[in-house]
Parts: C-alpha cells; structure tokens; sequence
C-alpha cells in the first residue's frame, strides 16, 4: 500500500475493498491512519506493545495511557455498567449517548469494564475508568473498525488522535483533519496505513455542529449534581460546543459541569492551513 514515490498510499474509505486491505493490515499489527468522522485518527490494536510503539510513533510519554474506541455496537463492552454513581442508570446514559453519537464524534469517560486493560486505564479517585472516542455512528470508519474488530478477535481497539505529541514538538499540536498533511508526515513509515474519505471537505460539511478537531469528552465516573440534577463531567471542550451539549444533555436531565481542563476550547487545525505554527 504505497505509492512509487514508497510514500503511503491513501485509501479510500468509500471503496469496500480499501477498507479490507486496511482492515487487514491492522488485524496484524499496522497502525492506522483514518478518517473519524469530521476529522483524523490513529488506531492500532489494544496490547501493550502496539500501544508503545503508536506512543514512540507519536512522540508521547512511553507509558501514556490511551483511549479506546469500536464500532457502534461494541462501545457498550468498554465500561462497567454495575459501578455508575448515584442518580445514573444505564439506560439513561445509553440514550444519551445514542443522540449525541448520531450527531458526531464524541467521547465519555467512565468505570472501565474488566476487559479493558489497565495501560488503556486511568485510575481517578480510586475509581478505574475507560475513555471510549467515536467517530459517531453515520461515519463509514465505523465498518472499517467493525472489520478489524472481527479479524483480530478483540472487543476495542487503541486510538489517539492523529498528530504528533505536544511533548515532542513542545507546543500545542492539534488534531489533523486531513490526510494529505498525515501523509506528509507520517507517510515515510512502512508499518502504518492510511485511509480517508474521497471529499474531506464534503464529509465535514455532515457535521455541522463540530469543528474539525479532537472530540469533547463527558465523564460520567464521579457523582456530580447540578441544580439537583445528576451531572456529566465535561473534561475536554473539543469538537462539540459547550452551549450544544448542556442543551442536549438538559433534556435527558442531566446537568453539566466543566473541569478546570475544559474552559479552554481545544486549538483547530483549520484545513488548507499547512505548516502554520499551532
């Protein structure tokens, strides 16, 4: 999967035959490189020893934990259901979750079930969590991970977003939301994949009401009220504006609070701009 100049290829994630050769490739160890709804990803398999080697790929600290995420499906698997706080049932999560899936990219936080292992894990306050990023359930990578997901016999798969690692550039690195820039500069490696959408501009007009860049994130780990109301933790104010998400989160009855971490929206790396400093 690369061209003559032996720079990676871009595949196609319209073309069904593209997805089972990256599909393929990744069951085996390759990491990827693909589109996540409005913007990009790096996924690989969830052992150890792909987690540190997507953590050198990128620069990261050696032991950083990482997310995870699946196909629809599957999302449920990545958390402890019988470990919610007070005021949080399943049920009602699930529906919420389902809205704001059909919206967009998002991800939540909350007690990592048994199957998760610990280096995709943060202990918070004594309490094991999982954080699950999709792409939203409308996004074509959904069949992609579906088909990695089958061939690998695993339940979830790593992901980070697709950039290098503020650690190594020492500046705020956003997520990439098109693969020709990943291309150039990830491109020269012979374990990676990449595959995106055909018109990037065309896909990211679907979501309207995300900005193309790393996901907001609600925890649901913590027993947290609002105005008398269970709240969810915003953690990262990402792709999705505050203002959208307490408004659907209101009408599942939920309030929303704000970490210290997420009074500051995520940067952009707006498309078209290369080689701008973040």
């Amino acid at each position: 999967m690369r061209d003559r100049d032996g720079v990676t290829a871009i595949l196609s994630l319209e073309i069904p035959s593209d997805r089972r050769a990256a599909a393929r490739a990744t069951a085996v160890g390759a990491a990827l490189f693909y589109g996540f709804g409005n913007f990009c990803a790096l996924t690989a398999l969830p052992d150890r020893a792909s987690v540190l080697r997507i953590n050198r790929l990128k620069g990261r600290p050696r032991d950083q934990a990482g997310s995870v995420t699946s196909d629809p499906a599957r999302m449920q698997l990545a958390f402890n259901w019988s470990r919610l706080p007070r005021g949080l049932d399943p049920e009602s999560l699930l529906v919420l979750m389902t809205e704001l899936h059909a919206l967009g990219p998002i991800g939540f936080r909350g007690p990592a079930a048994a199957r998760v292992p610990d280096h995709l894990t943060v202990v918070d306050d004594g309490i094991r969590t999982a954080q699950h990023i999709s792409p939203g359930v409308r996004c074509r990578s959904n069949a992609l991970v579906g088909d990695i997901l089958d061939r690998s016999g695993e339940d979830l798969l790593f992901v980070t977003s697709a950039n290098p690692s503020g650690h190594r550039s020492q500046r705020t690195e956003p997520a990439h939301c098109e693969m020709e820039e990943i291309r150039l500069e990830f491109g020269h490696r012979r374990d990676v994949v990449m595959i995106g959408h055909e018109d990037e501009a065309a896909n990211r007009a679907l979501y309207p009401h995300h900005l193309p860049c790393s996901t907001s994130i609600l925890a649901f780990h913590r027993d947290l009220r609002e105005d008398g109301r269970p709240a969810l933790l915003l953690e990262r104010h990402g792709s999705l504006g505050v203002d959208h998400i307490r408004a659907v989160l209101a009408r599942h009855g939920f309030g929303l609070a704000i970490a210290a971490g997420a009074r500051e929206r995520v940067p952009v790396r707006w498309p078209g701009r290369r080689r701008l400093a973040a």
